[in-house]
C-alpha cells in the first residue's frame, strides 16, 4: 500500500510540474525570414520569462537563438528518432552551457596491461555485487520511476554540480528500494561539504565517499538546494537521514554488467554531451557523439521502442521542464564498448551493509581503488 502511494504521489508531481510550462512552438512561416525570427525571438524570451539584459548580451542571445533554430528545425524536419525543441538555454552557446550546466570530472582509469583495452567481466579485480547475473536473468526492460524509486527531477541551476545530484539519486533509489520510503535527500550538502569542487565540478567517487565517511545524508528538506557553493552547515550535515556502507564501480566497458546492475538499482554514470543535449524534448537521443564524459546522470532504467531501438532512461537535472519531465533517453546497444557517450565507461553505485559480500558489518567500507590487470 505505501509503494503504491509513492507511485501515485511521484506521477502526480511530474504531471504538475509538466504543466507549469507548456514547450515553445513556432510556425514554420517564423524561420523563413529575419523579421520571424525576430519576433520569434521575442516571444520565445517572453515564453521563458528571459530576464531584461543588455543591448549588446541581447543581441548575442539572439544570435545563439538563431544558431539553435537551425538545429532544432533541421532536426525535427528529418526522420530521427528523438525531438529537440526552443527551451530555455536556446539563447545560449553550447560552450557556455557545458560549462555551467554540466560538471562532471574523471577520475584515473584503473590501470590495465600495456596492449590491453578492455577487461572481461570475469577479470575485474573488485567485488562486483551483481557478477554472477546471469544474461537469461536481466529483464528486458525496467524503469525504477514505476516502482516508487526515484523522486522528481530537479534543477542544478548554473553551476556545475551535476555529480552530487546524480550520486544523490543513486541513493535515494537505493534507500527506497530497501525500506519502501522514498526521501529526497540533500545535493546541496554534497557541494557544500563534500570538499568535491562546489561548482566548478567534482568526481562522483569523492561524493560517494563523502557519504560513507560523513555516515550518510541529510534531507532536501533540511538542507535546501541552492546554485552557489556556501560554507558547510555542519548542524545540517550531521542531520543524518539516510546512510549507505560504501560504494562499487561497475566493471568498465562492459554493458551486460551495467544493464545487471541497473535491474537491481539505478546507478550513476557519466555521458559526454553534445550540442543536441542541450535541447532535446524527447524520444531516444542518438545524435554523434563522442565517449569524453562531462556530464553525471543516473541512470534509472532501460528499455526498446517498438521499432527495436534499446535506450537507457536517465535521470538529468536540468530541470522538470527539460525533455520527458526532466528525463532523457539516450541509446543502448551500439558496438563500442564505451557504449553511446561513453556510458560505460565509468559507472558508480552505493551499497548497504546488507549488500556487501566482501565485508562483514564494522569493517572497511567497500571502496576501491585502481591496481594494475
Amino acid at each position: 500500500m505505501e509503494m503504491r502511494k509513492l507511485i501515485l504521489v511521484w506521477v502526480t508531481l511530474v504531471c504538475c510540474l509538466g504543466g507549469v510550462v507548456e514547450g515553445f512552438t513556432y510556425d514554420d512561416k517564423e524561420v523563413e525570414t529575419e523579421e520571424g525570427k525576430s519576433v520569434m525571438f521575442e516571444r520565445w524570451r517572453s515564453h521563458h520569462k528571459m530576464e531584461s539584459i543588455s543591448a549588446e548580451d541581447k543581441m548575442k542571445q539572439y544570435k545563439n537563438f538563431k544558431h539553435n533554430l537551425e538545429i532544432v528545425h533541421s532536426t525535427n524536419k528529418a526522420n530521427k528518432p528523438y525531438k529537440l525543441e526552443m527551451n530555455r538555454f536556446a539563447g545560449m552557446h553550447f560552450a557556455e552551457f557545458k560549462s555551467k550546466y554540466t560538471g562532471f570530472k574523471a577520475a584515473a582509469p584503473p590501470k590495465i596491461k600495456p596492449g590491453k583495452k578492455y577487461v572481461t567481466r570475469e577479470e575485474w579485480p573488485w567485488d562486483f555485487k551483481y557478477r554472477n547475473v546471469n544474461a537469461s536473468d536481466i529483464p528486458p526492460s525496467i524503469d525504477w520511476r514505476a516502482n516508487g524509486a526515484v523522486t522528481p527531477a530537479t534543477d542544478q541551476g548554473d553551476c556545475g554540480s551535476c555529480y552530487a545530484f546524480a550520486v544523490v539519486a543513486t541513493v535515494e533509489s537505493l534507500y527506497a528500494i530497501r525500506t519502501k520510503q522514498l526521501i529526497a535527500l540533500s545535493p546541496k550538502e554534497i557541494l557544500d561539504c563534500c570538499n568535491c569542487g562546489g561548482c566548478d565540478g567534482g568526481r562522483t567517487h569523492d561524493a560517494m565517499m563523502y557519504i560513507v565517511q560523513n555516515n550518510g545524508l541529510t534531507t532536501e528538506k533540511n538542507y535546501p538546494y541552492k546554485p552557489v557553493f556556501e560554507t558547510c552547515s555542519v548542524k545540517k550535515e550531521n542531520d543524518v537521514a539516510v546512510k549507505i556502507r560504501g560504494y562499487e564501480q561497475v566493471p568498465f566497458n562492459h554493458e551486460q554488467s551495467l544493464m545487471a546492475a541497473v535491474a537491481n538499482q539505478p546507478i550513476e554514470v557519466s555521458i559526454e554531451c553534445e550540442e543536441p543535449f542541450m535541447l532535446y524534448k524527447g524520444g531516444v537521443m542518438t545524435a554523434p557523439c563522442g565517449t569524453s564524459t562531462s556530464h553525471s546522470v543516473a541512470a534509472v532504467g532501460y528499455g526498446t521502442e517498438p521499432d527495436g531501438t534499446q535506450f537507457w532512461i536517465l535521470k538529468n537535472s536540468w530541470g522538470p521542464e527539460y525533455g520527458e519531465k526532466g528525463f532523457l533517453r539516450i541509446l543502448r546497444g551500439v558496438p563500442e564498448k564505451e557504449g553511446y557517450c561513453g556510458i560505460n565507461t565509468g559507472p558508480h553505485f552505493p551499497v548497504t551493509e546488507e549488500c556487501s559480500r566482501e565485508h562483514a558489518p564494522g569493517g572497511d567500507p567497500v571502496v576501491h581503488l585502481s591496481r594494475d590487470l
